[in-house]
């Protein structure tokens, strides 16, 4: 019962107080669109992904997050589109939140290089389950809940649309490692703002479920990352790669002012090998490790299966999971995370066609690992 007033303060807390926070995936490249928009298309051929998150399994209630997402990459028109439906689950209460967004992407290829330019538009529902709420007066000290309430419930669900843009820049380069040459090193580094219209807009994205002014706080993410061989095996196309990667997230209405912001630094190493990776990533409030916020240390498996006469599917699958160093610690249960995707590489785009445009700039693949 005690958890129930809990989760009703925290609740009214959360709307009248502060701003959203947007839900983070450990496996942040297996969710890309949500990532940033720009990555929509990245693949040839069309792409269907899922992911599945159980955040703090001990917690009551916890948080459940989903995502589905299917994507093509249109090479006549160098462009990308994708469809993306995204829930989440929060507490005891179900505080619910549903997005369906619509993303598209235009690539830039380059010499070795790509930009990527992308813009998502969302229609976004948030619903709360007033029936699972007991307030004070309904208490008796004896008997329980037995007494009608005198609170009144204002709305079980708001909608508003939002936005999202981003930008990605891949390249592809040879690089020394001391006495080691890397060919052919695949390197991402990318932007995006989300809800970019509380930025212009104060009263946009109101998801006040209490009929008062609150937003949906703009986000920044930043991240970037390489996949460098560093030993190739004669005679077959096997090889041995690490993979640095490095994402931070600041979310809040004043963006340039870090103390105010909520700010989120995700940084590791994966190891990977014909098509299996493993890999460790530590995420903290600030670049280097300390004990004053709750810590995570992310442990993370998966692999990636090419089927068909010459490769034309390939399906991946991964798997995560959290355990908080520091704050909840292990009580929480940690935060377990599934993935998957299943690509079909010469699938006809939209205009009927298969393969690329003709020209001696072509997009460049992403065939290994993001």
């Amino acid at each position: 019962m005690n958890k129930t007033l809990l989760a009703l303060v925290f609740l009214i807390g959360i709307t009248n107080f502060c701003r959203g926070q947007d839900p983070s995936f450990s496996q942040f490249y297996a969710s890309r669109i949500y990532l940033n928009p720009a990555f929509t298309g990245v693949e040839p051929g069309l792409s269907f992904s899922g992911v599945s998150r159980n955040q703090w399994t001990n917690v009551d209630g916890g948080f459940r997050t989903y995502i589905a997402t299917v994507e093509i990459q249109e090479p006549f028109l160098r462009s990308g589109l994708g469809l993306s439906i995204f829930h989440d689950t929060e507490g005891v209460m179900q505080l619910n939140t549903t997005s369906i967004g619509l993303s598209y992407a235009y690539h830039i290829p380059m010499d070795k290089h790509n930009l990527h330019i992308g813009i998502q538009g969302q229609w976004v529902q948030k619903s709360v389950d007033w029936d699972k709420i007991i307030f004070s007066d309904e208490l008796d000290p004896v008997w329980g809940v037995v007494n009608p309430t005198t609170a009144v419930a204002l709305l079980d669900r708001v909608t508003y649309t939002d936005f999202n843009v981003g930008v990605l820049w891949r390249f592809d380069k040879d690089m020394r490692i001391g006495n080691v040459y890397a060919r052919d090193t695949r390197t991402s580094i990318g932007l995006s703002i989300h809800h970019l219209p509380y930025l212009f807009l104060k009263d946009a994205g109101n998801e006040s479920l209490q009929n008062l002014q609150t937003q949906t706080s703009p986000r920044v993410t930043l991240h970037a990352g390489s996949v460098i061989p560093i030993l190739y095996f004669n005679g077959t196309k096997k090889r041995f790669s690490i993979s640095p990667n490095i994402k931070m997230d600041v979310q809040g209405d004043k963006l340039f002012v870090p103390r105010q912001n909520l700010q989120v630094m995700t940084y590791g190493l994966y190891l990977l090998y014909d098509g299996i990776y493993v890999g460790a990533f530590y995420q903290n409030k600030h670049l280097l490790p300390q004990f004053r916020n709750t810590n995570a240390l992310i442990f993370a498996l998966g692999a990636y299966v090419n089927t068909g006469a010459r490769d034309k599917q390939s399906f991946f699958v991964g798997l995560s999971y959290d355990a908080n160093t520091t704050g909840l610690g292990t009580r929480a249960g940690g935060v377990f995370e599934l993935a998957v995707r299943w690509t079909l590489r010469e699938a006809a785009g939209i205009s009927g066609a298969m393969g690329r445009r003709s020209s001696s700039r072509k997009i460049l693949d992403c065939y290994d690992f993001f």
